[in-house]
């Protein structure tokens, strides 16, 4: 690794689906200072998810990047480079960078209507030419013509259609980007070849080019903090921005998965199993991206209530736990780890579908809901906590199996991040049911720490993203499978994915009745 002058820091910023992390990094990975803010989802009908982009996502990042510099102490001009990533969401904007409506999050499901038609129109010619699927709220495309169909005035105000961190960048640099990683999960880009926007697609679905961004590799310097920013944010003018990528390949890189084959599962909010390739491999029941590693794509499974279901439960029912954890120097979540140990491996029966909002890969189902199944008078709370983990880990078996059987992936061990990386019951659950070891991160909320890498290279630091992500990335630990516990968890998977086949046509029965 080189030191560019008195360069020696790194700024990661990870505009999150609830929250926005920012991290200060030095040249050799150690965490100098961090800061969170939470920021709500909105739930203004059924099914409809949005985002406030400027109260949520622009002033999350002008806060947490002030309370760093803050803590740190460190002067603004001895960092080297800003790279953001971020969740799947949209929001039009003016000309100026300002939105003309909330945000459409990626757990939105209005738009199920815009991506059957889609589908069933285009579906051959963008699954060629960007690899995946249109899905409601999981692409951008649904949401443009839904946008075009009911808010035809702001359709006709939007100058662009930005994601999160093409958000925060404009308003950074005053630049409309967007890279290729989010590109992908547009339905308008090639993914697999010229990195452009595909003039076919976008006619084929009456989206004008001119209303998105300017394309960018994930590694190139698209602007320089401006005079304005600086003001707001603390960063010295004339500070390089990277063109940032999504969160997914930000934590990838912040979890050493920067080379071909190498493996990993991000538990956020959303569960992201992803793969990286070394070159495009299309396959309709996972989303195929390009990395934000040169030469690199990804074949990834999003599941779409993992962390997610957690929280679910302590918001409904761990008021228990929320009030006890204070008193006791711990989370919530820690407290329910500790709870659901005590449940043995299969949850005495009870196994969890983690639905709540529709799921994506595999099943790609927008009307499929959490369940539940096993119920009985003999459980307790510690067997619904851990039935609830289980079933999330459930999930990501279910796409790494299909990884190994029909793509021919050789998994040899599953790199685990996120936020939910911090449960040991967690990891040792996934280690179990995957008959793998599972190496943790030491840096859970990898992302910020990817963007920092990211940063690192495109300015020049890092001449060698492999090199830097090896050597910069620690491991915490590594979680060894029990075969004991695998046969068993074998045998409830295939309980776990009958269920679904079973459960199908009324879920779709169910969704009609409720829609009236």
């Amino acid at each position: 690794m080189t030191q560019q002058g008195s360069k020696r820091y790194l700024l990661g910023i990870d505009v999150g689906t609830t929250g926005c992390k920012t991290e200060l990094i030095d040249i050799d990975g150690v965490s100098v200072s961090k800061a969170y803010r939470e920021y709500p989802l909105l739930f203004p009908r059924i099914a409809w998810v949005e985002q406030d982009p400027e109260d949520g996502w622009w002033r999350s990042t002008v806060e947490t990047t002030q309370e760093v510099l803050a803590k740190s102490g460190v002067p603004a001009k001895e960092i080297g480079g800003v790279s953001i990533s971020c969740t799947n969401a949209l929001v039009p904007v003016d000309e100026k960078g300002n939105p003309l409506r909330k945000a459409i999050m990626q757990l939105d499901k209005r738009t199920v209507e815009e991506a059957r038609w889609i589908n069933e129109h285009l579906g051959k010619e963008v699954f060629e030419i960007n690899g995946n699927r249109a899905a409601a709220g999981g692409t951008s495309a649904p949401i443009i013509l839904w946008i075009k169909k009911n808010e035809p005035e702001i359709f006709k105000k939007t100058h662009k259609f930005l994601w999160p961190g093409g958000f925060v960048i404009q308003r950074l640099t005053g630049e409309f980007t967007m890279e290729w990683s989010r590109a992908s999960w547009t339905c308008l880009f090639d993914t697999k070849e010229k990195q452009v926007w595909s003039e076919k697609l976008c006619d084929g679905m009456g989206i004008p080019v001119e209303k998105l961004p300017r394309l960018c590799p994930s590694w190139e310097i698209v602007g320089h903090v401006t005079q304005k920013a600086s003001e707001l944010t603390g960063l010295a003018p004339g500070t390089p921005v990277t063109g940032g990528m999504a969160d997914t390949p930000a934590a990838g890189i912040g979890t050493r998965a920067v080379a071909p084959g190498r493996t990993f599962h991000v538990i956020g909010t959303v569960g992201r199993p992803c793969v990286v390739q070394a070159r495009p491999k299309f396959d309709s029941r996972f989303v195929n991206c390009c990395h934000a590693v040169p030469g690199c794509w990804f074949t990834l499974g999003a599941t779409d209530a993992s962390g997610l279901s957690i929280k679910w439960f302590r918001d409904l029912f761990g008021q228990q736990e929320v009030g006890l954890a204070p008193f006791l120097g711990k989370s919530p979540f820690d407290l329910f780890d500790e709870e659901g140990a005590q449940s043995p491996p299969g949850a005495n029966g009870i196994i969890y579908l983690p639905y709540l909002t529709g799921e994506r890969s595999p099943i790609w189902d927008p009307y499929s809901r959490g369940v539940l199944f096993g119920l009985s008078v003999s459980h307790n709370r510690k067997d619904i906590i851990r039935a609830i983990l289980e079933g999330v880990a459930y999930s990501c078996l279910h796409n790494i199996k299909i990884y190994e059987e029909e793509l021919g992936v050789e998994v040899k061990e599953l790199f685990l991040s996120g936020g939910g990386a911090k449960s040991g019951l967690w990891a040792q659950i996934h280690a179990d049911m995957l008959n793998k070891p599972v190496p943790v991160v030491q840096v859970k909320e990898s992302e910020a720490l990817g963007n920092a890498i990211l940063a690192g290279f495109a300015v020049g630091i890092y001449p060698d993203m492999v090199e830097a992500a090896d050597r910069v990335v620690k491991i915490e630990r590594v979680y060894e499978p029990r075969m004991e516990y695998h046969e068993r968890y074998q045998k409830l998977f295939e309980i776990y994915k009958r269920l679904y086949i079973h459960l199908k046509e009324d879920f779709y029965s169910l969704s009609q009745i409720m829609q009236g």
